[in-house]
């Protein structure tokens, strides 16, 4: 019996989760990635900070870290202005672009800074700046 409801416990909690997947707007798909790229971020910082102080290599990671973070605060910023502000037709391409930007920037979090593998922020979101024209 003890066996039987364990392995039901793991069936339960996975259509759990896709039942309430379903019903989850864009934008909040897009808050909850936005908190795992923090996490991410997070992470990462934790790891540059066990680094030699002296090492230029830490400085420079915990830059790059910065950066990141800044992007992430504007992309946040985005996010809530694409829900509250933008008109109906244009949010899908808000969200659109602000998806690109959070797989960037989590995608940029591991890298060093000067890493040739880093990619470039969408151009319709340059400068922390989402510009839908």
């Amino acid at each position: 019996m003890n066996r039987l409801s364990s392995a039901l416990t793991p069936i339960a909690l996975v259509a759990s989760l896709a039942m309430t997947g379903c019903s989850l707007t864009r934008y909040d798909r897009l808050v909850a990635k936005a908190d795992k790229v923090e996490s991410n971020l997070k992470s990462e910082q934790r790891k540059a900070l066990t680094l030699d102080q002296a090492s230029p290599e830490r400085a420079a990671k915990l830059d790059h870290l910065t950066g990141l973070r800044n992007q992430l605060s504007a992309a946040n910023v985005g996010l809530s202005t694409v829900r509250h502000a933008l008109p109906a037709d244009k949010k899908d391409i808000g969200y659109d672009v602000l998806d690109q930007v959070y797989d960037t920037i989590d995608w940029n979090i591991p890298l060093a800074p000067t890493d040739p593998a880093k990619k470039p922020l969408p151009s319709a979101f340059s400068g922390g700046v989402l510009k839908l024209n």
